[in-house]
C-alpha cells in the first residue's frame, strides 16, 4: 500500500460516497446533510438557517467526514429484533465500537433488570411509568442530568428544562463534562474558562501554533482555515511529537487547486519528545 502524502483529496471524496450508499442513497444523505443543523459531532455550525455545508462565512460546500459519520450512523435502520435474544449482556460488552457503531438504532425501550442475561424491549407505556414513578420517589437535588453532544440541541434544551422544573440545576453534557478540567486551567491563567478567540480572529492571524492536535481527522473543517492562512502569507507551527500526514500538506476538497496541488500547511514541524512540550514552550517564551 502506498503511503499517503497528504491528507484530504479524493480519498474524501470516495469516503463521502461510501457514507452516503451507506445511508440509503446519494439523493437521502444528500437532504440530510443539507438540512438546518449543526455538526453532530463537534457543535460546529453547518449553516444554521442556510442549511448544512455551509460555515460561518457563508462559503459552501463545507463539511468534514467525522459529520458524515455521526449522520450515517443516524440513518442507520433499526437493530434486529433478535439481536436482544442472540446476545447475552455479556456479549454485548465484548463488541467492538466498531460493532457496537453498526449494530443499528435502538428505537424502543429496553430494560434490564438484575439477575437475568439480556435485555428485553418493553412498551413504551411501561416505560414512562418506571421512568414518572423513579423520579417521584426522590428528591430534585438527588438527580444529576446528563445528556450527550451527539443529542439534537432541541433535544438538549429540553433535557436541561425539564431538569429545571424538576427543580435542580444538575445538568452537564458530554462536551461541558470533557472540557471541565481545561475550563478551571483556562480561567485560572486567562480569565476565562471557554475559548478567548473566534474562528474570524484565526482568519485573519499572521501566525497560528497548532500544539497537540490533529485537526486534519479531528476537525478537518478547521484545515480550510489553515490554507487561507497559508495563502494570504501567514504562517502555521505545528508541535507534536507525530508527524501528521495532513498537517504537513493537505487537499482541501471543496478547493480545486487545493484539491488537485495539495496545500502546504505546516511551515515549521517541530518534534519535542513526549512530555517536553512544557520545556519547549517555557524556552519559546524566555526568548
Amino acid at each position: 500500500m502506498k503511503k499517503p502524502t497528504s491528507g484530504g483529496g479524493w480519498q474524501a471524496i470516495r469516503y463521502t460516497f461510501q457514507k452516503a450508499r451507506e445511508s440509503g442513497g446519494y439523493w437521502k444523505f444528500w437532504k440530510a446533510m443539507r438540512s438546518k443543523n449543526a455538526c453532530k459531532t463537534c457543535a460546529l455550525g453547518m449553516g444554521g438557517q442556510k442549511g448544512g455545508m455551509v460555515n460561518e462565512q457563508g462559503t459552501f460546500p463545507e463539511v468534514c467526514k467525522k459529520s458524515m459519520q455521526a449522520m450515517a450512523a443516524d440513518m442507520q435502520g433499526a437493530i434486529p429484533e433478535d439481536c436482544w435474544t442472540t446476545y447475552s449482556v455479556a456479549q454485548l460488552q465484548k463488541f467492538t465500537p466498531y460493532q457496537m457503531e453498526h449494530a443499528g438504532r435502538i428505537t424502543q425501550p429496553m430494560l434490564w433488570e438484575s439477575g437475568t442475561q439480556r435485555y428485553r424491549p418493553i412498551a413504551w407505556d411501561e416505560a414512562f411509568a418506571r421512568v414518572i414513578n423513579k423520579l417521584k420517589s426522590l428528591t430534585a437535588d438527588e438527580t444529576f442530568w446528563y445528556f450527550s453532544g451527539r443529542s439534537s440541541m432541541e433535544a438538549g434544551f429540553l433535557l436541561q428544562l425539564f431538569a429545571r422544573l424538576y427543580g435542580t440545576n444538575n445538568v452537564n453534557n458530554c462536551s461541558y463534562y470533557c472540557h471541565q478540567a481545561s475550563g478551571v486551567g483556562l480561567a485560572s491563567t486567562v480569565g476565562s474558562g471557554t475559548a478567548t478567540i473566534v474562528l474570524d480572529d484565526v482568519e485573519h492571524a499572521d501566525l497560528v501554533f497548532l500544539i497537540g492536535g490533529n485537526p486534519a481527522s479531528n476537525h478537518p473543517r478547521l484545515m480550510s482555515t489553515l490554507k487561507h492562512v497559508r495563502r494570504r502569507g501567514g504562517e502555521v507551527i505545528v508541535i507534536n511529537p507525530v508527524v501528521e500526514t495532513g498537517l504537513v500538506n493537505f487537499r482541501v476538497p471543496s478547493d480545486p487547486i487545493s484539491l488537485l496541488f495539495g496545500t502546504k500547511i505546516a511551515t515549521l514541524y517541530v518534534q519535542p519528545d513526549i512530555g517536553g512540550d512544557l520545556a519547549l514552550l517555557y524556552g519559546i517564551a524566555k526568548r
